[in-house]
């Protein structure tokens, strides 16, 4: 997938990552690395207490992008709800006795595939974004400075950067649950407004192969495909799901393999 915006990675004296570790990112993002900000580049990778961080130049209102899984609603989650019965949990089809193996086709900053790898589910996240990617990657390397969720990650979590359709298309892994949380359409008031979820847009832009993706999810799911979207949305390829479950303000569509 392209980058959208103009990014750099930066080194200078403020920043608390080492040469080595920019250059190496540079080189695995085929991303220019440059030592003082620049107004050619719109965004920049930088490290900042040890933490990747994604700052946009364009504008100083906007906080800089981190994933973390240490703090924050992940954290939050993983603390005080890990409850099986969550929409979430239900939705990927998690019964007590019962971890389905589940691939999340569209990772993001990764926190419900890190709620169902806590819940003891076997999880694959693709990211397809490589600077989401190198976000997510970061934050799980921190994780392992907490040695219950760094166990969570080692045990029960793989990441990997490409295309969900693609590595559908030609892996032989077999997933009882695929998970789909496609971008959301923008909208004048939805959550998409907040910073985080601006920036995000600005990377990945919408995607537009929503069907495609459902289509081969359909074909790689052992049992099912659970799409997230927002509670009056409509389904993703105006296909009709098996059954719903309804969300604080989304919903799950659920899309069992043996009864389509």
């Amino acid at each position: 997938m392209d980058i959208k915006p103009q990014i750099a990675v930066l080194k200078d004296s403020t920043t608390t990552g080492t040469t080595a570790e920019l250059i190496d990112l540079a080189r695995r993002l085929n991303l220019p690395l440059i030592n003082t900000p620049d107004p050619n580049f719109s965004h920049v990778l930088t490290f900042c207490e040890a933490r990747l961080e994604l700052h946009t130049l364009t504008t100083a209102k906007r906080s800089p992008l981190s994933v973390d899984f240490l703090s924050g609603p992940a954290y939050y989650r993983f603390i005080h709800d890990r409850r099986i019965s969550q929409p979430l949990a239900k939705a990927v089809g998690i019964k007590r006795g019962y971890r389905p193996k589940v691939l999340d086709g569209t990772a993001g900053f990764g926190e419900d595939g890190f709620v169902l790898a806590s819940l003891g589910c076997t999880v694959t996240m693709i990211e397809r974004s490589p600077i989401i990617w190198a976000l997510l990657a970061d934050a799980v390397t921190r994780s392992m400075n907490n040695q219950a969720i760094g166990a969570i990650f080692n045990r029960n979590v793989t990441l990997k950067l490409a295309d969900t359709i693609d590595y559908l298309s030609s892996s032989s892994n077999i997933h009882d649950t695929v998970f789909l949380d496609p971008m959301y359409p923008s909208l004048p008031k939805s959550s998409l407004n907040k910073q985080r979820m601006r920036t995000l847009r600005e990377l990945v832009g919408d995607d537009h192969d929503g069907s495609e993706l459902l289509n081969v999810a359909l074909k790689g799911a052992r049992k099912r495909v659970a799409v997230k979207r927002p509670i009056r949305a409509v389904t993703l390829d105006d296909r009709k799901p098996t059954f719903t479950i309804p969300a604080k303000s989304s919903r799950y569509d659920i899309y069992l393999i043996p009864y389509l």
